[in-house]
């Protein structure tokens, strides 16, 4: 299991962001989704 510094549940209109933005500023992301990434 590796280690992450944000983890993000739901690659929606707002975790998808999230994400980017905290791997911009260099976090290790975990993204979690359970259909497709961009929501519905």
């Amino acid at each position: 299991m590796g280690k992450y510094d944000v983890v993000v549940i739901g690659g929606g209109q707002g975790g998808l962001p999230a994400a980017a933005l905290s791997a911009r500023l260099g976090a290790n992301i975990a993204l979690i989704e359970m259909s497709e990434v961009g929501g519905t």
